[in-house]
């Protein structure tokens, strides 16, 4: 019970983590990046990002490409690769400006399984203009992820191995045997047939082969009723939960 607790926590925040990542819009930092995707394969392998700076001050960004790859433990493992490169790797924005990055794969597709990687985009801190500073200064890093189709035709299909609880936390355990990535984005919970659903947005994404545990907020104590799980390569899958013990 306490792995379950452990993982549930972990799927959660790193579903806030995406979540943040992922936004089209950088409000608070003034920042808007577009696309907030990459979706490649062998007859498209390049692509653009275009990063534009709608604050009132200039702003200067670092450019990283690293392989993207989970555990059963960990949602998020990332490694230093040179299959992804980002051109430029270092620029600066001014006020209403906008910078374009070519983002290229320099290696084949996979034959069998998705590869999935992110371009990290990591504001440097702008030079000091005084021995004296006030405030906190907050720079803003935001990940793109790229994903490379494989050579073999798309297979979606994802297993619910089990749900269980752990103190206040529910969760399902999904397995993904297919050979594509699935990102949930939607959850909803119905407690008996007919009745409204508990719909509750997330970002969670489960890499093929790979096991994990996605947070459902299911009132009450057991988890029981059906669960629809609304997914970006996988459509709506629906799952009828046992109650618990």
């Amino acid at each position: 019970m306490i792995t379950i607790e452990r993982n549930a926590r972990k799927a959660a925040v790193f579903a806030a983590f995406l979540l943040l990542l992922g936004t089209s819009a950088a409000a608070l930092a003034s920042v808007n990046v577009s696309p907030v995707l990459l979706e490649m394969s062998d007859s498209r392998d390049r692509d653009v990002v275009r990063v534009t700076n709608s604050s009132g001050v200039a702003k200067s960004f670092e450019v990283n490409a690293v392989a993207w790859s989970q555990s059963d433990q960990d949602r998020e493992i990332y490694n230093d690769t040179d299959e992804i490169l980002a051109v430029p790797p270092l620029f600066t924005l001014q006020p209403g400006q906008t910078q374009v990055v070519r983002i290229g794969v320099m290696r084949p597709a996979d034959a069998t399984t998705e590869l999935a990687y992110r371009v990290f985009f990591t504001e440097l801190a702008p030079p000091e203009t005084s021995d004296e500073t006030s405030g906190v200064n907050m720079r803003l890093r935001f990940g793109i992820p790229v994903f490379v189709a494989p050579t073999a035709p798309a297979r979606s299909a994802v297993e619910l191995v089990k749900s269980a609880t752990a103190g206040n936390q529910t969760a399902v355990q999904l397995r993904n045997n297919g050979n594509v990535r699935v990102k949930v984005i939607e959850i909803r919970y119905f407690a008996s047939p007919g009745s409204a659903p508990e719909v509750t947005p997330t970002v969670f994404y489960l890499h093929p082969g790979m096991t994990g545990y996605l947070p459902v907020d299911i009132p009450g104590e057991n988890a029981t009723g059906t669960l629809e799980l609304f997914t970006d390569t996988a459509g709506v899958l629906t799952y009828v939960l046992a109650e618990l013990e």
